[in-house]
């Protein structure tokens, strides 16, 4: 009798979640936008958590996904941009006509990439291999700062 009820009474749950998530458009966005989040599409993830939010601000699965969203887009935008600044320093530093003015680009460029990276938020929910990325990108740049701009002892 037991088994029966409980069965009966998991049946009846299940159902009642698959109908408020399937015919509850706020729901549908915020399960649209954790799949794009674990995608890596953080850009598109914010967008439908965003719009989820806006149809039902109590959704907390819509409010977690599209602060989770702005602060990995922002670290994919770190790692972005700290490829096209390593290039572009790359390129400086192999010209044979090296100058003064280039190494003062370099340390414009190096202090305002690791300062990015101290503004950058990882939470526990934050995707480790992306912050591990960033981190390689912030050594790369402090080590280039340090070995050009360190007084010698």
């Amino acid at each position: 009798m037991f088994k029966v009820i409980f069965t009966t009474l998991v049946i009846f749950v299940a159902g009642m979640l698959l109908f408020f998530f399937g015919f509850n458009d706020s729901y549908k966005y915020s399960l649209e936008a954790r799949m794009k989040y674990f995608t890596g599409d953080y850009e598109a993830a914010r967008e439908l958590a965003k719009k989820a939010f806006e149809i039902d601000p109590y959704n907390k699965m819509a409010f977690s996904i599209l602060a989770q969203s702005k602060i990995s887009a922002q670290m994919a935008d770190y790692v972005k941009e700290a490829d096209r600044y390593l290039r572009k320093i790359d390129a400086l530093t192999n010209r044979p006509d090296f100058s003064a003015r280039e190494k003062l680009k370099i340390k414009m460029i190096t202090e305002i990439m690791i300062e990015k990276f101290n503004k950058l938020n990882p939470t526990v929910l934050t995707d480790k291999e992306l912050y591990a990325e960033c981190i390689k990108r912030y050594e790369k740049f402090k080590t280039i700062h340090d070995k050009l701009f360190q007084p010698e002892e």
